[in-house]
This record gives C-alpha cells, structure tokens and sequence, in this order.
C-alpha cells in the first residue's frame, strides 16, 4: 500500500510545518504533496515555500497564494494585510535587488493549479465545485447543523469518488450519509474508505487551524496505487449504516459489506475454524482497504508566535489567533 502525506494551509508557519514534517518523516510515508496556500497570515513565506519546494511531490495553488500575485477575493483585515507584506518579499518587482531564485520561485508560484485528478482521486485547495475559493464545512452537511445543504449536495455530485480539500482549515471527513466525522471521533483518527462510496476529506492545516484544536493537521492517505476505486470492488453498494459502523470499527463494515466472508456451521469445531478463517479475511481485506489517518502535531507556538510579532506590518491577530486554534 502506497502511503501519502496531504498537507495543506502553512500560511508563512514555518515552526509548524517544521514539525509536521518532521512527523511525517516518522511516519514512513512514500510521498507528500501539498492543498495550497503556502502563503498567506504568517511572516516566513519564503521559507515556507523552499521547504514545500524540497518534499512535495507536487503543489496546489490556494487563495492566499494566488492572491500574492492577483487581487485578493473576500479577505478579511488581516488576511489582506498580511498577503499586502508577503508580496514585498515575494514580488521580485518590489525587491531592491532580486536575483533567480527571487524570479524562478516567484514564477513557481504563478505556475501552480487549484486541482489535480488521480484516476478517481480529486485533490483540490477549497473544494470539487470550486478548487479555489468555496468551503467544504460541517455545516453544509451534518443534520446536527442543519444540513445537507444545497452546496453540500452539490460537492458530493461533482466527485468520483474522493476529493481532498483543505482550506476551510478544519478537518473532517464527509461521505454520501452526510455524517461529517471530526478527528477525535474517529478511532485513533483513522478512518477507511469505501470503494465507490463518494468521500470528501478535508486534511484541516498546518499552519492556521480554526477548529479550536492548535496543534497543526495533516492526513495520511493509505491506498492501492494500481487501482481505480470508484467503483466498489466487491460489487455491493454500501450503506450509510455500514459507513457509520465502520468509521468506528472497521471489522464490522468488512462483515456488512462482505456477506461471504461470514463464518458457517452449526458444532462447536466448525464455527471455531470458520471464526478463525473470518478473521483471517477481515485482516487482508483490512489491510488493501484504502484508509486516511488524521495526525495532528504539537509545535512550538511561542516561538511561531515570536516570529509573526516581529514583522511590525503583519497584524497581531494573525499570531495570537495560533494559541487557541480559532
């Protein structure tokens, strides 16, 4: 199984992404890529996008990036402000002296795309109806929250299979029950996915969490690479009920979904060796069933904090807002 790493919202954190990638290297991941939006809030965007530049397989352009070099869409005070600072030490033309590396990593950055497909795998900044600027959000989809929502229909219709998305910058995962898992509600963060059942996964951020958790977000995604799973491998449709099973114990969603590999026999000795063999089952199909692993990564906020206070025409929200995650 192919193991990736899907980051996303650095937004200039460089002590927060130091720490999720040295997480990552923990994690024995075969490849990383990134959602987007390397720039944006904080003071280190230049490292920020040297680090990316030097894991990632490859990068999605974001909001925040695309506004360093276009006209900010519906930002805030201070997200505007900060992309304002970001371009002086990003725009070759504002530098006093550029030199190549200031011109190739500024065309880098306008070279990147919002989208990417892998055969029935879609990778976006925002979300699969619109890669740059539209929100994938709990409350578009949970009945806890009033939902689903036209918008959230809509997401789910214009997948395949299954979409990663960041920039809302809360993590959670979201299928066609409509039931929007968070992290801590997943065991140990895991989660598996279903074949030919359309999912939605936002990996939350790096950098700016706004899910009242400070730590920063990443995802590892677990998967087949020489197979297309759009279309349930077993043949069956899956339930909601199945889903809902399975984001808590995954052996149960093998049997609800697997009705073969139930044990048989009536005596004692054959419903053991059966029980024996089903296990057996459950684990292989366990271990080819493509999965994500939230992970969410302590790091050293007062030093990211220090870093974003000392470039005077950074707002101060943008740091102060790391100590609670909102």
């Amino acid at each position: 199984m192919h193991r990736r790493a899907v980051i996303s919202d650095i937004h200039a954190n460089l002590p927060a992404l130091d720490a999720v990638l040295s997480d990552i290297a923990a994690q024995q991941v075969d490849d990383i890529v990134c959602l987007g939006d390397i720039c944006g809030y904080g003071p280190q965007p230049v490292e920020c996008i040297a680090r990316v530049r030097g894991v990632a397989k490859w990068t999605l352009l974001g909001n925040h990036d695309e506004a360093v070099f276009k006209e900010p869409i519906d930002f805030s005070r201070n997200a505007y402000d900060a992309i304002v600072w970001q371009r002086t030490v990003l725009d070759p033309a504002k530098l006093s002296s550029p030199g190549p590396a200031d011109v190739e990593r500024w065309e880098w950055l306008k070279s990147l795309e919002p989208s990417r497909t892998d055969k029935s795998v879609r990778y976006v900044h925002a979300s699969p109806r619109d890669p740059i600027h539209e929100y994938v959000l709990k409350e578009d989809f949970d009945e806890s929250c009033g939902g689903p929502t036209d918008a959230g229909r809509k997401q789910l219709e214009a997948i395949d299979w299954l979409c990663f998305c960041g920039h809302s910058h809360r993590p959670g995962v979201v299928a066609e029950d409509y039931r929007w898992w968070l992290p801590e509600e997943l065991p140990e963060g895991r989660c598996m996915l279903r074949p030919g059942f359309k999912t939605i996964v936002n990996v939350g951020s790096v950098g700016q969490p706004r899910d009242g958790h400070p730590e920063a977000c990443y995802a590892i995604f677990e998967y087949d690479p020489n197979k297309d799973l759009g279309a349930s491998q077993s043949g069956i449709r899956p339930s909601a009920a199945s889903l809902i099973a399975g984001a808590r114990d995954p052996s149960t969603t093998m049997v609800l979904t697997r009705p073969d590999l139930l044990p048989i026999g009536n005596d004692e000795e054959t419903r053991g060796e059966k029980d024996r063999e089903l296990q057996e089952a459950r684990k292989t199909v366990i271990l080819l069933t493509p999965k994500v692993h939230f992970r969410r990564v302590p790091y050293d906020i007062h030093a990211a904090q220090t870093r974003f206070f000392a470039i005077p025409d950074l707002p101060r929200y943008n740091g102060i807002r790391l100590m609670t995650g909102k």
